[in-house]
């Protein structure tokens, strides 16, 4: 994750402070500055005619000597898209790599090539460029390697920013001179898109926040995987839902809940919550002070306890702080719940339908 170095702005860690669990971090190779991310999303509204259309964008993420480093496979179960969405997550520390992929995807292009089924049909990517200064990671296992952690040649030192509040702030690099302040302007859109029948693009504001979280459970013992599924899980979408219906309370712009499947495309005992918040301390705020996600928190850590060195069950995330326009959004006839598309101001071009 790089070096902290002088610090302006001192760590929250109380002093004397130790874990109760080990954590681990995720340490780049010293020659990567930069992650890049591309989610590509394919709505169907009908629920048939997408299998086609999902097939070319698995083979075009999959092909060229621009493939990504790593790549995941989800169904949207909750959240702010289409039900039953197919998503891919593309990661990248090549940015030659990710801009020709980004490029040679032509989305727009794509569904114009579908014909009578592309009015049933929405596209859509969301991709960014994180410095790693203002990356953050936190895995509670080493048992499985999701996300970031499967790019080459990293390391997952483990480390004592976590368990207080302020926790999150401290493992990112650029807090020791950065505070990640609140623009003074978030513009969100002067009249409610209609999604369908639009061509959506744009970019993010200053500051604005990606977070990855997941659980992973494929390896558990039956009494551990009944613990999970019949008691943190539904405690953790208890707080998914808490910001999913109070998104101006908790900045929730972009967030969805993501089933992964493997490379059959059946579901695996794994999920992600994938998505924006308008910043961080919004994030930050919900996370150390309300109810939902103190339950989740203290849930885990009961958890934890209970099952000992000999648990199968896996929490991590990854955050990025991005920069005013790090972020690139486009929706094409996609429903206006769709990711940012009601909570930022974004160019919008009637479709040829």
């Amino acid at each position: 994750m790089g070096s902290i170095g002088e610090r302006q702005y001192p760590l929250k860690k109380p002093a004397g402070h130790k874990p109760p669990v080990p954590r681990w971090t995720l340490k780049l190779p010293e020659d990567v500055s930069h992650i890049y991310t591309l989610y590509v999303g394919v709505q169907s509204r009908d629920g048939k005619d997408a299998s086609e259309v999902e097939k070319t964008i698995e083979q075009g993420l999959n092909d060229g000597t621009d493939k990504p480093a790593a790549i995941d496979t989800f169904r949207v179960t909750d959240g702010f898209d289409l039900r039953d969405s197919r998503v891919w997550v593309a990661y990248y520390t090549s940015a030659d790599n990710f801009r020709s992929k980004v490029q040679s995807l032509g989305l727009h292009d794509l569904w114009r090539s579908l014909n009578a089924t592309k009015k049933l049909i929405g596209l859509w990517s969301e991709h960014f460029t994180t410095p790693v200064d203002r990356l953050e990671t936190n895995y509670a296992r080493l048992d499985h390697k999701p996300g970031l952690a499967q790019l080459p040649n990293t390391e997952q030192p483990s480390h004592e920013l976590t368990a207080y509040w302020g926790a999150g702030r401290d493992r990112i690099p650029a807090s020791s001179h950065d505070l990640f302040k609140i623009p003074s302007q978030t513009p969100a859109p002067q009249a409610p898109p209609k999604g369908l029948g639009e061509h959506i693009i744009g970019s993010n504001y200053d500051n604005m926040c990606h977070i990855r979280s997941g659980q992973w459970w494929e390896e558990c013992l039956d009494e551990e995987r009944l613990a999970y599924e019949d008691d943190l899980q539904k405690t953790l979408m208890k707080g998914m839902n808490y910001l999913w219906s109070n998104p101006e309370e908790t900045g929730t712009i972009g967030l969805r809940f993501l089933q992964n499947l493997d490379a059959n495309g059946k579901p695996m005992k794994e999920t992600c919550g994938a998505g924006f918040h308008r910043n961080w301390a919004d994030l930050e705020r919900w996370s150390s002070r309300h109810p939902s996600h103190l339950a989740i928190f203290n849930g885990a850590m009961k958890h934890a306890k209970r099952f000992g060195e000999d648990r199968k069950f896996m929490t991590w995330h990854e955050v990025s702080i991005l920069k005013q326009g790090e972020a690139s959004f486009e929706y094409i006839n996609c429903t206006p719940e769709t990711g940012v598309i009601r909570w930022v101001d974004l160019e919008r071009r009637e479709l040829d339908m």
